[in-house]
């Protein structure tokens, strides 16, 4: 009998300690809204080179020049993927923007297989 008491004392001890926790969570008020702004480009084309590898990574993009970038670019942080005919992403890196040319390496990947490569510059 005292087993069943013990029990359902622990119970009611693990349950007030559960709402003690959750009564001492603040609750606040907080808003939550979308709307929409233009978002300035710091350039609309680039020239793409892709640069295979060699040795143990002969015939395997290594990385990408992206060349004629503007210079509202520089500072900004600029992302590569090189994707494939059904544009799933096979690789992909990112390099800081300081000049009208960047590198960016990439993981290797077979250059066969590539068939897009997609530029993005984040700020500066």
């Amino acid at each position: 009998m005292a087993r069943p008491a013990l029990a359902l004392l622990l119970g009611a001890l693990a349950l007030a300690l559960v709402y003690g926790a959750a009564a001492s969570l603040g609750v606040g008020s907080a808003s939550l809204g979308a709307g929409g702004a233009a978002v300035q480009r710091c350039d609309t084309s680039f020239t793409r080179t892709i640069n295979l590898g060699s040795g143990a990574n002969a015939g395997k993009v290594v990385s990408v020049t992206i060349g004629d970038v503007a210079s509202a670019c520089n500072g900004g942080q600029m992302s590569v993927a090189l994707t494939d005919g059904a544009n799933n992403k096979l690789s992909e890196g990112s390099a800081a923007v300081a000049g009208s040319s960047v590198t960016v390496p990439v993981t290797p990947v077979p250059v066969s297989s590539v068939r897009n490569v997609y530029v993005v510059v984040v700020g500066p």
